[in-house]
Order: structure tokens, then C-alpha cells, then sequence
């Protein structure tokens, strides 16, 4: 979920005005008790510091950065409230440009960095050029769609969870029957054709990285299991459905062609398998998985000195590293949720360590001179403000925690991510 930056103190101020005459028509939800079902990416904590941020919001002494927070949630809830039900079955063009399909249910996208051959008539096979975005997978691919759809259940899971107010769940429950349960606009749970190359195949592996925001939907729907308007039909379909895909991620070629990737790739899919094996309430399988796959990836994929040499080959190889920290701490968030530590991970060799892959970026931050990789984007500390507040979290270590404060203040976070930010650890 990448939802967009804060907004403004006078919209705050609007806000609040506007909603303090209805607060008290709509006591907050109460917190959820220890038998309630668990959170794992997104932290209980942080939730309900938006909800006693909104509760107390003409208080004085109110945190208004979270309370920002938490009604810029609310105004993103309101725009999708009475919106259309989300489906990709909507998206008929897609028959036409990958022949290989034939249901419209059927996820479609095309591979990002491959573009219409220059050397031939048609345009086949298409070309890859590593790290150029051909727009064209925006406009033709379901993608879009499937973000739009977690977008939307996100912010009005978030919402009925701050306010109380029945109609934000009523809505997300609407969306997420339309989408994943309705057998005439419900999703397959597969990406048998996602990351098409056009000319080559009809769908791959490197696909599934698309939906790497479904990881956030397994917490987006615990988030409304007190609501009268998620009925258990509505519980049994969503369970059903993330454990057909998990199962299809799990069994299918194109997913075990991508468990076996050894870059970035590898860790989206199991971050990606056990929020699904968890949204299936196959919690046993999930920490199995997580326990036994995520240290072998740091090992083979972090080197002693902390560099990520497959990252680094990449041509936006700062982008990459950056990009696969973040997986690993995700997925670390994840794992902690289950009383599993990675963060001290380090094999005999020194290799694995995440720790140390954080101190090797760091100093490159503001010296894009000294970085010897190729980096065709933009080289910003805009792409460590992700990994370097959780390092700062689980980490005791200064040179973390000094850039962290330098480059990533806590508050600068898009709210999705800075809803993943643990805030306490747990012992290790």
C-alpha cells in the first residue's frame, strides 16, 4: 500500500472542524482482546495510536503528526466509499494482446523492462532493456486495478478500525466480495499470465512479484472480523481464496520457478506465500517457511561485507539494494510476528548479515560519485527511508540510527509504511 504523503495542517484543521460535531454518534471500535486474530505486517501498536490520536483530536496535547495521519486515512477512506466494485474482469483488451488466455478472471500483465523489438515488423518478440519501465504494462495490465482494490479496502479497514463508523467496513467487505468471492468478477487465484513477454511466453514466474501488495490484505481483513458487516461467509472466502493461491504459488511452474530466484525475486515470494499461508490461517506453515527459507536467502544473497552482488548488477542497482533490504525487513516484520528473529542472522563466514548490508549503503547516500554500480534512476535517499526506520528500530547501532535521522525521520514515511514499524521488539 503505498498511500501518499501527509497532508497539510489546514487541511487538519478542516477536518476536525468537520468531524468533531459526529464524534460523539460514533464511539471508536474497542481494542481488539488477546483472542482476537493477529496482525503481522501492519503493527497493532501504531494502529492504535491513530485511534486514540482521532478519539483525542481536539485535545491540546494530541500527537498531530499521527493524528495527520490518521485523518488523512479517514479522507482517503471517504473518496472510495461509495465507489464501484473493483474487478478485473473488466479489462477485455487483455484477450487480445496474450493469446495464450481465455477468462477474463485470470490475472494479465506485461513484463516491465521489455520493449517492441526495433529489428522486426511486428514488433516480436519483445526486447528486454533492464530497468527502463515500458508504460505500456500500466495501461494494458491488471495491475493497476488490483492496487486500486487493496488501495481502497486498506484505508477503509484502517478506518472502521480508527472511527468505529460501520459504513467504512460495510464498503471494504463490498469490495473484497466483489473482487475475490463473487463468482461473476472474482479475481482467479493465480498469476498464470502476469509478466508476459510478448512474443515469448503467455506469463512467468518474475510475475508474482506484481502482487506483492496483497501482502498488507491478510491484516486489512482481520481489521474488520468485529464487524457486523463481515459475515462468516465473507471470512470462509477470503480464507479460501489465500489458500488456493498459496497453494497455486506453491505447486504451479510459474511459482516454483520463482521460489528458486536468488535475488530480490526470492524474498517478495516468501514474504508474499506467508502472508497468504497466514491470511489462510495456516499460521504453522507460514513460520515453517519463514523459518527455514529467509535465513538461506540472506546467506546466499548477502556477502561478509554486506554487498548484494546480484542487486548490484543490475542497472539501477541502487534501486535494487535498497529494494531488497526493504524485503528482508518486511519479511522480517513478519517473521517477528511469529516469534521469529532474523535480525541477528549471520552464517559462519559472516555472510547473511542485514545488518551489514544497511552499513554498506549508508555511506553512499549522499556520495553517488563512490557508487561503482550502474544507476540509470533517481539515486535518492528516498528509497532507504523504508528499511532505514526499522533498522533504527532493531538495531542498537548509532550509524544506523544517525542516518535514520538525517535521511529518514520517522514522519516522512508514506502511512503504509510506517504502519510496518515495529514499535517495541520483542526479546532475541
Amino acid at each position: 500500500m503505498n498511500f501518499p504523503l501527509l497532508p497539510s495542517l489546514a487541511f487538519l484543521a478542516v477536518f476536525l472542524f468537520s468531524h468533531s460535531a459526529t464524534s460523539a454518534e460514533s464511539p471508536p471500535v474497542s481494542s481488539h482482546h488477546s483472542g482476537s486474530p493477529s496482525l503481522h505486517l501492519f503493527q497493532s501498536g501504531r494502529i492504535q495510536a491513530l485511534k486514540e490520536a482521532y478519539q483525542n483530536r481536539t485535545s491540546p496535547e494530541v500527537s498531530k503528526p499521527t493524528l495527520e495521519k490518521a485523518l488523512h486515512i479517514i479522507a482517503e477512506a471517504d473518496k472510495t466509499i461509495h465507489h464501484k466494485e473493483y474487478s478485473i474482469t473488466g479489462n477485455v483488451g487483455k484477450l487480445k494482446i496474450n493469446t495464450a488466455m481465455r477468462d477474463l478472471h485470470d490475472y494479465f500483465s506485461i513484463a516491465p523492462y521489455y520493449w517492441p523489438n526495433p529489428s522486426t515488423s511486428d514488433g516480436f518478440p519483445y526486447i528486454r532493456k533492464d530497468g527502463e519501465r515500458n508504460p505500456r504494462k500500466q495501461q494494458v495490465s491488471d495491475q493497476a486495478e488490483l492496487s486500486r482494490l487493496i488501495n481502497a479496502v486498506s484505508n477503509l479497514s484502517l478506518a472502521y478500525r480508527i472511527t468505529g463508523k460501520e459504513e467504512y467496513a460495510a464498503s471494504a467487505a463490498r469490495f473484497l466480495r466483489a473482487f475475490f468471492i463473487t463468482p461473476s468478477t472474482r479475481m482467479n487465484p493465480n498469476l498464470n499470465y502476469a509478466q508476459a513477454i510478448l512474443g515469448v511466453n503467455g506469463g512467468r514466474g518474475g510475475g508474482i512479484i506484481d502482487s506483492e501488495a496483497l501482502t498488507q490484505l491478510p491484516d486489512a481483513v482481520t481489521l474488520l472480523s468485529k464487524s457486523p458487516s463481515w459475515e462468516p461467509s465473507d471470512s470462509k472466502g477470503m480464507r479460501s481464496w489465500f489458500s488456493d493461491f498459496a497453494n497455486w504459488m506453491q505447486t504451479s511452474k510459474n511459482g516454483q520457478d520463482e521460489s528458486r530466484t536468488k535475488n530480490n525475486h526470492g524474498v517478495y515470494y516468501d514474504l508474499q506465500l506467508s502472508t497468504m499461508l497466514l491470511g489462510a490461517g495456516k499460521e504453522t506453515e507460514a513460520r515453517t517457511l519463514l523459518q527455514q527459507s529467509l535465513p538461506k536467502r540472506m546467506d546466499s544473497q548477502i556477502r561478509p561485507d554486506g554487498q548484494m552482488p546480484l542487486e548490484e548488477a543490475r542497472r539501477t542497482s541502487w534501486h535494487y539494494c535498497s529494494f531488497n533490504v526493504r524485503a528482508f525487513c518486511r519479511a522480517g516484520v513478519v517473521a517477528q510476528s511469529l516469534g521469529i528473529s532474523i535480525w541477528d542472522n549471520q552464517a559462519q563466514d559472516g555472510s547473511g548479515s542485514l545488518k551489514k548490508a544497511m552499513l554498506f549503503l549508508i555511506p553512499f547516500i549522499d556520495h553517488r560519485e563512490l557508487w561503482k554500480f550502474s544507476e540509470i534512476s533517481d539515486f535518492s535517499s528516498d528509497k532507504c527511508r523504508k528499511w532505514l526506520v526499522i533498522g533504527s528500530v532493531v538495531y542498537d547501532d548509532p550509524v544506523i540510527r544517525k542516518a535514520q535521522q538525517t535521511y529518514a525521520p520517522i514522519d516522512s514515511l508514506s502511512i503504509g509504511d510506517w504502519l510496518t514499524v515495529p514499535t517495541q521488539m520483542t526479546p532475541r
